[in-house]
């Protein structure tokens, strides 16, 4: 009783748990009136190695499409602020949920409007909407229309000035972006700028003409011989589990990852059902006699099946209670509520299928019995059980496989970045423009300490995208038309920092160029491109920049997108960028050659990279500190932020953090299918434990026979225990395949992924073994070594 209300109590709590978080999980921006009307517009760059398919476009071509074809009803853009400042009173905070958008957005989207009017809102340049979160923590109210705020986009140097048209409902958990300050354009510029650009559809659109009538268009329109992007129209519903592009708006789920805890469950179910099949039917030859008795005496079968539907329906009640109780206290692990209100009818459903299913199961062998007769099976004939401990040994396998591949895979990707687990390296990405500005003013002051070791800057914070690029032209190759490779901008001294080595020249830049050079070489292009520019100021910034020799270092996916098959050959060789600011990438030189690094995230495979200093992309700060002064070290820092960066907040991680986040899906998955597995283990224990239990002291008579005649101990253990070795062997051949299968879906999730070696099966056989040996061994033991005259005696 007790085995069966454990088993089943936890079978309940897993899958309520599971069918909740599965639920909001496929439950995202289904919320929206005009949902399945509603598309989002991507393009792949369709440029082969270099190829990129971000989640924004830039432009304004999706407007233009919106006039030409009235399939499109209404469309929508938000355009990011980035890690934006908002200052309201004297609060400054960081925000990275803020978005300038058109005034169609409360048309397109089904977002609450609690103050203010959706109706042509953000119409009007400097206008706002703000989420009631925000307005309660900086008003403490939700009316505050005509109130002012300022925003500071970060690659800009001039906040903007807003003022409060309205205030929204904080956007649902299952919205795919969860926005907490819109605002109105204002410039020319934010009409054109990257977007996340939505299309609103009329009804009965047959979205695959559409999209291909669009591409015609775009192949019989363009100019030169470079492909036109692919362009895609991605369901809104599709976007959250089926969605993995770069510059994603938030990160996203999968529905790999969805399918691998649903089968959890489902392991853990039918293990918690074969245990109560099993020992209904121990229970059902235990009780043989005395329902023999009452067969004899006229009872029927519907009787017995009635008495024992009775019993079930006690212990299903007991084990839903007991279960909910169960689930409230572990759906920490996956951060959702047990009490969702439009959930609550799935949740009695879904406990009446299962009071349903045990009912069925309890009364299952007294239906299987043709005669009273029958009801003499003893468990002595092994075939009773074999096939329900086969299947659940089987999932027990496919369980503790899961865990350690995903355990593995998550180790594999952490030593696959560099200095991903050291946790002395302190990250402050997204820094405002001002900040990167006085970047070797702050970095000057920082060395000045003993807790700094070093410190460096780069494009991107560790595990971000690395999306944009440019065509180039490499001395001695023939340029093939279109082919690009991606920018990634670093300090003179990144590599050294972060521990990654050449193979072949150096990773030394030597003399770079300043943050002087480098605003007059961004004037200096945008003055070449203006036919009424001063022709004696580009003189004067022709000398000022004039001479300077860029370097640059390639990766090996660079090298193989060259077609240069030795390292050594590369270096030397004159490049050149064509980047739309030409002066900003001048004639350069290769000086080395790294390894693919990884300094993105492993989702994707590593992209070629042309590799060079330029202070004014660099936003993010990474920063080297003394282990041993790890608290001076960080005040340190905030101190002398403050001194630098007065007016912006300071906000920090560690390395470890910041490639963490980037794998919480990942990580929560491990942490939960791990804790799963504990469980399966235990209950697949606990209901093998019963039927050796029920078979040893149903075996008493012939052990005690046995030692009589000189059996010793070990050939009695042999003789009780070779059958559930048998079961877990078969039970091991006929998992692996099928974890095996499994295992290699989940790891298509990465681009570089660990081997599904022999050893991680071999492990799980002993170990799914040594638990069989281990709860089967102690009543054996019991058995083997009691008093032959004491067993004949209890017969």
């Amino acid at each position: 009783m007790l085995i069966n209300l454990v088993g089943l109590s936890t079978a309940v709590a897993c899958t309520f748990i599971i069918y909740l978080f599965c639920a909001r999980q496929f439950s995202y921006d289904r919320f929206h009136s005009k949902a399945d009307q509603i598309y989002r517009v991507t393009t792949d760059s369709n440029q082969g190695a270099a190829s990129v398919h971000p989640a924004r476009v830039a432009g304004d071509w999706p407007s233009q499409l919106m006039k030409e074809f009235p399939a499109i009803e209404n469309m929508t853009r938000l355009v990011p602020y980035r890690q934006a400042i908002i200052k309201i009173g004297d609060q400054r905070f960081y925000s990275q949920n803020a978005f300038l958008t058109d005034s169609s957005f409360f048309s397109v989207f089904d977002f609450k409007v609690l103050s203010g009017s959706p109706v042509n809102s953000l119409s009007q340049p400097g206008r706002a909407f703000i989420c009631r979160s925000l307005a309660m923590k900086y008003f403490g109210s939700i009316d505050v229309v005509g109130k002012e705020l300022s925003i500071l986009h970060q690659q800009e140097n001039e906040p903007r000035l807003m003022v409060i048209e309205g205030v929204m409902e904080d956007f649902p958990e299952n919205s795919h972006f969860h926005a907490e300050l819109l605002t109105s354009y204002s410039t020319e510029n934010d009409l054109t700028t990257w977007a996340y650009t939505y299309f609103l559809l009329a009804k009965g659109t047959d979205i695959d003409f559409l999209r291909n009538t669009i591409q015609q268009k775009w192949e019989k329109e363009k100019k030169t011989n470079d492909p036109p992007p692919i362009l895609y129209l991605q369901p809104l519903t599709d976007i959250h589990l089926f969605s993995h592009k770069t510059r994603e708006i938030e990160k996203n789920g999968d529905i790999r990852s969805v399918i691998l805890l649903i089968s959890s469950a489902l392991i853990i179910l039918f293990i918690a059902f074969i245990n109560f099949l099993n020992l209904s039917r121990v229970q059902f030859i235990s009780a043989s006699k005395s329902m023999k008795v009452k067969l004899i005496n006229g009872a029927s079968k519907k009787i017995l099946a009635g008495e024992i539907t009775l019993e079930s329906l006690l212990l299903s009640f007991i084990s839903v209670i007991t279960g909910l109780f169960m689930a409230i206290r572990l759906s920490g692990f996956l951060g959702i509520s047990i009490f969702q209100h439009d959930r609550i009818d799935d949740l009695i459903l879904i406990a009446f299928g299962f009071t349903l299913s045990i009912c069925l199961l309890a009364i299952y062998p007294l239906f299987t019995s043709k005669t009273v007769t029958d009801m003499n099976v003893t468990a002595s004939k092994g075939g009773l059980y074999k096939f329900p401990i086969v299947v659940q040994f089987a999932l027990a396998v496919i369980a503790i496989t899961s865990t350690l591949v995903l355990n593995r895979q998550m180790d594999f990707i952490a030593s696959k970045h560099p200095a991903s687990q050291n946790a002395n390296m302190v990250v402050i990405s997204n820094n405002p423009l001002e900040a990167v500005q006085r970047y070797q003013v702050f970095k000057e002051e920082l060395l000045k300490n003993s807790s700094i070791k070093n410190m460096t800057a780069v494009f991107e914070e560790p595990g971000g995208d690395i999306t944009d690029g440019a065509t180039f032209k490499i001395e001695g190759i023939d340029f093939k038309e279109g082919q690009s490779i991606n920018i990634f901008t670093v300090d003179s001294n990144f590599f050294d920092l972060m521990g990654i080595h050449p193979l072949a020249g150096t990773t030394d830049f030597g003399f770079t160029s300043s943050q002087q050079w480098e605003k007059d070489a961004v004037e200096l292009s945008i003055l070449r491109n203006d036919k009424n520019a001063d022709q004696n100021k580009i003189s004067e910034l022709e000398k000022k920049t004039g001479g300077y020799v860029d370097k640059y270092i390639l990766n090996q996916s660079a090298l193989r997108l060259i077609g240069i098959s030795n390292p050594e050959d590369a270096v030397g060789k004159r490049f050149r960028l064509t980047f739309f600011l030409p002066d900003l990438f001048p004639d350069g030189v290769i000086v080395g050659v790294v390894p693919d690094f990884h300094y993105t995230n492993l989702h994707n495979e590593e992209k070629p990279l042309a590799i060079t200093p330029r202070k004014m992309f660099n936003y993010c700060f990474i920063i080297s500190i003394d282990p041993g002064q790890r608290n001076k070290a960080i005040m340190t820092i905030a101190s002398v932020w403050q001194k630098i960066n007065p007016e912006f907040p300071f906000q920090y991680e560690f390395i470890t953090d910041s490639y963490r986040k980037i794998y919480t899906g990942e990580y929560t998955q491990t942490k939960v299918l791990s804790l799963f597995t504990i469980i399966s283990i235990v209950l697949s224990s606990m209901g093998i434990f019963a039927i050796a239990l029920f078979s040893v002291q149903h075996r008493i008579k012939e052990i005690g026979i046995r030692k009589v005649n000189g059996a010793r101990v070990s050939e009695i253990l042999i003789l009780l225990n070779k059958d559930f070795v048998k079961w877990v062997v078969i039970a091991f051949v006929f998992a692996t395949p099928i974890a095996y299968y499994a295992m290699n879906k989940w790891l298509e999730n990465f681009a570089y992924k660990t081997e599904l070696s022999w050893w991680i099966f071999a492990l799980t056989g002993f170990m799914a073994l040594a638990i069989a040996l281990l709860t089967v061994s102690w009543q054996s033991w019991r058995a083997a070594t009691r008093n032959p005259v004491e067993a004949l005696r209890y017969e």
